[in-house]
């Protein structure tokens, strides 16, 4: 066969092949062309919108935190080296206490001695102005003595009596001082409960505090806890909580929050030269539910329940619009919608609360078309063009 006959079949092969597929864009190209010169709208490949009530109820968002159990009332007496020697412990390990009852008493011998000082001292102050009074009582009974000379006299005994006075206030000060310096030799308890510690040995010399006593309220229990500023917000006392522990991952027991610190425990953290400082606000929750499996010192999670009662609509039916937010109300009688601004809260996957704009019991549109105009009609599943509207005529 000669090289041109062979060249020539190659072409045709070619040619076959590329064929089909020029055919196929020419097609396409034909087809897209004729939709973009005529568009088709249709209604039916809108997803379908919904009618829903607005109700009220609580979004299912909570806030978790961390915490430690510790006694409900617990008082720790550490040692006061300003107070001398611990002369005498009054109470041992297992004993039960009540507020103001005697833990302990420091050595009163140095205390003592300034208290006697003090009121020696009061004591000479208030001999003088005795013997100043019965002086000026001895010289007025003294006859022969110029009614002028008698003036100056009286003056100059008021005078030294007011300054008398002064010293023996001074002096009572210096006293109620001492007074207080001795009964602080005496350590009472402030909580009701159980001695868990007492040490009687300690290093006058050692620096930090040094326990003396420690006292538990024994089976009342709290959790207590630092809140982040950004939790700050959203907790609030009396809140309810649902606690768990992972030593008894099949119980959960329920509390309240009780307290919140307004003042927050700077916390600084970081690398380098670069701290970072945080702050943490301290809170405390009261156990509302049997709690007695739970010791002091277990670590435990704490969910912060949410309990707040909004208006609350689907989140679909929410339409943003640059910095706003809307929705389309239905009219049960006139079957028309109708736009409402709304203001939000919290949401979650399902719900939206809306904390202005709408009432309970009316009628918003779920997963509103875009295309909805302000009194359009809507009926079933179908939304009523707007244009095509009939506008009713006067009755004759």
């Amino acid at each position: 066969m000669s090289r041109k006959s062979k060249g020539g079949s190659k072409k045709k092969k070619v040619l076959f092949i590329l064929l089909p597929i020029l055919v196929l864009v020419v097609i396409l190209a034909a087809y897209f062309w004729s939709n973009s010169q005529n568009p088709v709208v249709n209604n039916d490949e809108k997803p379908p919108y919904t009618l829903a009530e607005v109700t009220e109820g609580s979004i299912a968002s909570s806030t978790l935190l961390s915490g430690t159990v510790k006694a409900l009332n617990e008082q720790y007496v550490y040692y006061d080296p300003s107070k001398g020697e611990v002369a005498s412990f009054d109470v041992a390990v297992g004993n039960t206490v009540e507020p103001g009852q005697k833990l302990l008493q420091y050595d009163i011998t140095a205390a003592q001695a300034e208290y006697d000082q003090a009121v020696r001292a009061l004591n000479k102050v208030g001999r003088q102005i005795e013997e100043v009074r019965t002086g000026a009582a001895n010289a007025q009974t003294i006859e022969g003595v110029e009614g002028q000379e008698s003036g100056l006299a009286e003056r100059s005994v008021e005078s030294q009596l007011n300054d008398l006075y002064d010293a023996y206030a001074d002096a009572q000060a210096v006293v109620n001082k001492a007074q207080e310096a001795l009964n602080q030799t005496i350590i009472v308890s402030d909580v009701s409960g159980t001695v868990v510690e007492v040490n009687t040995s300690v290093n006058p010399s050692k620096q930090g505090g040094q326990v003396l006593i420690h006292i538990v309220s024994e089976g009342q229990l709290q959790v207590e806890g630092s809140l982040t500023e950004y939790d700050l917000a959203n907790i609030k006392v009396d809140q309810e909580v649902k606690i768990t522990s992972k030593v008894f991952p099949d119980q959960s027991f329920t509390g309240k929050i009780n307290y919140v610190s307004n003042y927050p425990t700077e916390s600084s953290a970081g690398v380098g030269d670069q701290p970072s400082t945080s702050s943490t606000y301290p809170f405390k929750v009261n156990f509302t539910s049997n709690a007695d499996s739970l010791k002091q010192g277990f670590k435990v999670s704490i969910e912060v329940i949410n309990n707040d009662k909004n208006k609350l609509v689907p989140v679909t039916a929410i339409v943003a619009e640059k910095d706003k937010n809307y929705v389309w109300v239905y009219d049960k009688k006139t079957s028309k919608i109708s736009k409402v601004a709304v203001t939000l809260g919290k949401a979650d996957a399902i719900s939206q609360e809306v904390t202005g704009g709408l009432e309970v019991g009316q009628v918003v549109v779920d997963y509103p078309w875009d295309d909805f105009k302000e009194g359009q009609t809507i009926d079933g599943d179908i939304a009523v063009p707007y244009d095509d509207e009939v506008e009713e005529q006067p009755s004759e």
